[in-house]
Parts: structure tokens; C-alpha cells; sequence
């Protein structure tokens, strides 16, 4: 069955197994990197629209699912989605000054969302504002919505910025996030430590995650200075000789933080970092292919070996992250 074979029956299959009142919107859909055929489902008495995307159902089909049984779970998804919404909440100044963060997202990737969306530059990043409507629940603030808000873009960047910088992300070594994932899966304390000493990790601790407890969109923590300076200070201790950090935008979701005393080849750090981005990601999940470093000195964030930028870029790309902080 073609792809437009299944969309129609899937469609049409949704439609006689939920309630008249209920309408079906099929459209494109603007999604960080990427643009997805969308299904939204209206209800006729909540603004909540759950959207459904078609090509995932399609591979679920081509995977072995029958037509029957994608309709009937994305049935109760739609169901369970309307029944467990949040409320939605009244889009105000004061709220939106308590709701807004920043990610970040790969500039040139989203370059078509970016013009109806208030956002900064950080080198080849643009840092764009989310409302949080629950922990599950966010949406990112478009130009229209400022007006909403009667806040200007600036302003809902501005406040985007503060909120997360007073976030609290956490730095861990390999060991510590290895610890912990065998600590999760039951395994005894003495086992755990004596495998980790036994590999030698701590002393040979390299590579760093930041991340939060969320564990979703924690790669806006290179906006945060309190993030970043945190996370210098306590990788300094393990690495006195360190004079800066490398800064690896694993995904959206965290970043990688190298000691510059542990690198003797930038190069092979690129390349394995474009490697990673190429085979082990989603292409929602990417971020960039650029290597950065943080300099402990001026707090400041700049791709390692850019190209000399106009002095109008370096401006605006100065200006952008210094509102950051």
C-alpha cells in the first residue's frame, strides 16, 4: 500500500470510530528541523488539538501493524489526550514572565520557522522562547502570540532568558551517570563501585552530560551562564590544569562538556562529534555539527575554528548572547 493509500483508509478509519463531532484537519506541520504531514483532531468543546503524524503511523504499517490495530490505538491516544489535558492557560504578561524558557535549535535548519518567531543568535544557533503549560505540555511563542501577551519580542526573550538561567541543570561525569543507571537497574553498591574503580573512570573522567531533570530540551543550558559557570567550576576541580571547556551539542536534549587539558586533537573531537550527529540521532534531535568552547575568562561561547565573521555578525551574535546573561 502507497503511502497516500494508507494515509486515506487511516484517516477514514478515525473518522467512523470517533464521534461526529470531532473534525480531522490534515496539514503540514512546521516541527524543529524538520516539516511533518500533520493530523490534527478539533473537539468541539476544548481548545486542545492533539496532531497526529502520518508518517509514523505509515512506518508502524510497514513494520508489521495492521490497519486495525493503529486505529484503534491512535483512537484511544486521541481519547486519552483529550480526557487528560490541561487546562489551557490565559495567556497574560504576568503568567507568561513565571512560563517562558528558552531552547535552542539549529538555525539554518529552522530558518522558516525563525520568521514568525522572536529568537536570538548564538553563533549558529537561534535561541527561541517556550511557554510551559504543564510539565508534559509547551508551545513555542510566535510573533502573533507576543501580541497576545502584549509583550514585545525582546520582552518575551528577555524573561525567556532569566527563567532559564535560574534553572538547575546538573553536570555528571561518565562514572556518575553510569553509576546511577546501575543503581536503577538494581545492582548491588559494592558490585558498582568496585566495576567503576576497577575501570579506572573517575581518575580518567573525560567527558561530561549536562542535562536537568526533564532530560528534554536541556541543551538550552549553553544560554544559562549559571549553568555553564557551574558546570567550569566543577570540572576544574577534577582538571586543574584546564584552562577552557569544549562544548558538544550532543542533541536538543543536552550537551557534552570536554576539558580543554583532556584534548590533544581538535580535529578528531570534530569528527567524532559529526559522526555521532550523522548515525546515532533523529533528525528532530539534532542540534549541530560545530564544535564549541566556553572561555572561563569572558564567560562567552564561540565555535571553535569559525570562519572570521563581518563585523556586523560578530555584533549582533555579541549582543544576542550577552542578553542572555
Amino acid at each position: 500500500m502507497s503511502y497516500e493509500e494508507f494515509a486515506a483508509e487511516f484517516i477514514e478509519g478515525l473518522r467512523t470510530s470517533m464521534d461526529p463531532s470531532v473534525e480531522f484537519d490534515r496539514r503540514k506541520v512546521k516541527k524543529v528541523n524538520e516539516e511533518l504531514d500533520g493530523l490534527t483532531v478539533k473537539f468541539p468543546d476544548t481548545a486542545i488539538s492533539p496532531t497526529i503524524y502520518l508518517e509514523d503511523r505509515y512506518q508502524m504499517y510497514e513494520d508489521g501493524y495492521t490497519m486495525d490495530q493503529l486505529i484503534e490505538s491512535t483512537v484511544a491516544m486521541i481519547n486519552g489526550a483529550y480526557e487528560n489535558a490541561p487546562s489551557m492557560p490565559e495567556l497574560t504578561e504576568e503568567a507568561a514572565r513565571k512560563s517562558l524558557y528558552c531552547v535552542v535549535v539549529n538555525a539554518e535548519k529552522n530558518e522558516d520557522m525563525l520568521r514568525n518567531v522572536p529568537h536570538d543568535r548564538l553563533e549558529d544557533l537561534a535561541v527561541i522562547p517556550r511557554y510551559r503549560v504543564s510539565d508534559n505540555a509547551s508551545f513555542i511563542v510566535t510573533n502573533d502570540m507576543c501580541g497576545t501577551l502584549k509583550m514585545t519580542g525582546e520582552e518575551v526573550l528577555e524573561a525567556a532568558h532569566a527563567n532559564t538561567n535560574a534553572h538547575e541543570y546538573e553536570c555528571q561525569g561518565m562514572s556518575e551517570i553510569l553509576r546511577n543507571i546501575m543503581m536503577d537497574q538494581g545492582m548491588p553498591d559494592d558490585y558498582i563501585e568496585d566495576f567503576i574503580q576497577a575501570q579506572d573512570m573517575e581518575a580518567n573522567e573525560v567527558m561530561y552530560v549536562v542535562t536537568d531533570e526533564s532530560k528534554a530540551e536541556a541543551a538550552a543550558a549553553i544560554t544559562s551562564e549559571n549553568a555553564m559557570q557551574s558546570a567550569y567550576e566543577k570540572i576544574k576541580k577534577a582538571h586543574p590544569d584546564m584552562n577552557d571547556m569544549y562544548v558538544l551539542g550532543s542533541s536538543r536534549h543536552e550537551l557534552i562538556l570536554v576539558p580543554d587539558d583532556a584534548v590533544s586533537d581538535e580535529e578528531f573531537l570534530r569528527s567524532m562529534h559529526k559522526e555521532v550527529q550523522d548515525t546515532q540521532l533523529s533528525n528532530s534531535d539534532k542540534l549541530t555539527d560545530c564544535v564549541y568552547k566556553y572561555n572561563a575568562n569572558t564567560r562567552q561561547i564561540t565555535i571553535v575554528d569559525a570562519p572570521v565573521m563581518a563585523q556586523e555578525q560578530a555584533m549582533e551574535v555579541t549582543r544576542s548572547h550577552a542578553r542572555a546573561h
